[in-house]
């Protein structure tokens, strides 16, 4: 599937231009935190190798859930933002 201009500005957005937003946010940083506290207890478990794949796959796939959901509800309130503009008459369709 071919990437439309409105993919490749979103997909920079979210994947290049919230790092330096993020890193700035106290709620962000503190759930950071507290990722590397779990972390850290995790650890301590002392778990067989199988039984960390299995935890850190089904993380992965909640992170890609996660991904995913931010990535759509991104695009969403970007066309949400378009049709606004245009129903105040601010922007022109095309």
């Amino acid at each position: 599937m071919e990437k439309t201009i409105f993919d490749v500005m979103a997909g920079y957005s979210i994947n290049e231009g919230m790092d330096s937003l993020l890193l700035q946010n106290e709620k962000y940083i503190k759930i950071q935190d507290k990722i590397e506290t779990q972390k850290e207890r995790f650890d301590s478990l002392n778990l067989t190798k199988e039984q960390c794949l299995i935890i850190d796959r089904l993380i992965a796939a909640h992170t890609e859930s996660g991904a995913v959901y931010g990535e759509m509800a991104y695009k969403q309130g970007f066309r949400d933002c378009a049709a606004l503009l245009l129903e105040m008459q601010l922007l022109k369709a095309a």
